[in-house]
């Protein structure tokens, strides 16, 4: 299976729409379409080869941005997380955490 990721989508556009869009490039296995915040989705096709034809021909169509997705995480198809330390790095209130010894 191969995730693609279309960006610059109309906020009002339907799974529907974009599947009737891709599925002349192979059998699309799912769609997911974002709506906070809108303006993207993923598709998941059954072959790499029919995800990377329509990359290759709707890139740019429609001003959408339509590229191969290297996250392959789970969420219904959200993009990658936070998973950071938040905003001190993860050391506290006091700074850093480094230490010198002589």
């Amino acid at each position: 299976m191969s995730r693609v990721y279309v960006g610059n989508l109309d906020p009002r556009v339907t799974e529907r729409e974009l599947e009737d869009e891709f599925r002349v490039y192979g059998v699309i296995r799912s769609v997911w379409v974002a709506r906070r915040p809108p303006g993207y989705a993923f598709l998941d096709f059954e072959d790499s080869r029919d995800a990377r034809d329509a990359i290759r021909d709707l890139d740019g169509k429609n001003g959408w941005r339509v590229e191969q997705s290297h996250n392959r995480g789970g969420g219904g198809g959200r993009g990658g997380g936070g998973g950071g330390r938040g905003g001190d790095g993860g050391r506290g209130r006091g700074g850093s955490d480094l230490k010198c010894y002589e």
